[in-house]
Formats: structure tokens, sequence, C-alpha cells
């Protein structure tokens, strides 16, 4: 699986941020269908801050936006498979990443960011999705 997700890693397309193409849930997304086969995002179409921001509210907050199409999250970070999808608690918000390893590898506006797994509040196990 190591082997996959660093192959889905690879594939992911390097573009400047923006949303509805290359932010984190995007590509978070990607990774998860490179490795399982399903667009678990299909039903989010934005193409600004403002639109993610309303999807996100609509739900009651990035977690439960996500948990609308994964299902209730895993709360045990050592549980999670390798390329599962992490919900991490940044200093200025939240940001959706991949577990790889210890840490949660996640898109930033910059580029890659590695996130200590301190940082990383739930995550949705790859294996039951």
């Amino acid at each position: 699986m190591d082997l996959r997700i660093h192959q889905a890693l690879n594939k992911w397309r390097k573009r400047d941020f923006d949303y509805g193409d290359a932010d984190c849930c995007q590509f978070a997304g990607f990774i998860v269908q490179e490795l399982t086969g399903k667009d678990y995002l299909v039903t989010f179409k934005y193409a600004s801050q403002w639109q993610a921001d309303d999807i996100i509210a609509g739900h009651g907050g990035l977690k439960d936006t996500v948990a609308s199409v994964l299902g209730s999250p895993d709360y045990s970070f050592n549980q999670l498979d390798n390329g599962s999808p992490v919900l991490c608690e940044m200093p200025y918000g939240q940001l959706l990443g991949i577990k790889l390893g210890s840490v949660a590898v996640a898109l930033g506006k910059k580029g890659f960011i590695n996130i200590p797994q301190s940082m990383i509040k739930v995550g949705w196990n790859l294996c039951k999705l």
C-alpha cells in the first residue's frame, strides 16, 4: 500500500493553490480516489473559498462535511491505515490531509506540508471506505 501512496503523491500535478482544483480537500480526495478507485468528491463542486466555506458551513464544519460522505470518523491515529484522510487543526484553521507514517501530509498554499500527529484530530480509515 505504501508504494501506491507514494505513486499517488507523485501523480499529483503541481499547480498553484486554487479552491476546487488544488486545495487540501481536492488533494486528499485525489489520493483516496487513487487508492480506492472511488471519487468521493463528485458531489462537491466549488470554485472559490467562499463556495467551499458555504459547503462546509452547510454541513456544520469540515469534519461533518467529510463525514457526510465517508461516515463516522475514527479518533485513534494509530488505528488509521496509511493513506487515510485526516482532519488537522492548524493555528489558522482546519485542513484535510492523509496519514503517512507518523505524520499527515497535506496541501498548503505553497505545496505539500508535513503535519505532526499532535495536530491530527480525526481520520477516516481507508480500509473501511
